[in-house]
């Protein structure tokens, strides 16, 4: 019984099984749809998910999202960071744990309003 793989919607994957693949010899003819735009694979080992396979296009994209979130998250904490040293300086008549209180609170706030304005998402928020 020979496998085979069709071309399907971008959001939809095709579930192979690693052990079927390997008895009919069709890892690489798998590849080759998917290199060739016929949509992710799935691969299961005993029913389990184990691996994805993805055209480079789709990987390329996916490791540029992964640097931008990075960045992001970087930036983010720059500006918290920078953040937290304003209020300090202005606030030198404060002691030290009312100053940190000051500044988590204005940090919250900027992580806040920086998600609230699609700068910065949060994988709790992620809808699965």
């Amino acid at each position: 019984m020979a496998t085979t793989i069709l071309p399907t919607p971008v959001d939809e994957v095709k579930t192979v099984s690693l052990d079927q693949l390997a008895a009919e010899g069709r890892l690489r003819a798998v590849v080759a749809e998917v290199a060739a735009g016929g949509g992710d694979v799935l691969l299961e080992a005993d029913g389990v998910p184990a691996a994805v396979v993805v055209s480079v296009t789709a990987y390329q994209a996916l490791q540029a999202e992964r640097q931008r979130d990075r960045e992001r998250r970087e930036a983010a904490w720059r500006q918290a960071l920078a953040a937290r040293e304003r209020v300090r300086a202005r606030n030198q008549d404060l002691t030290e744990e009312q100053a940190e209180e000051l500044a988590d609170r204005f940090i919250h706030e900027i992580v806040d309003e920086m998600a609230a304005e699609g700068k910065l998402r949060f994988a709790r928020d992620e809808q699965p």
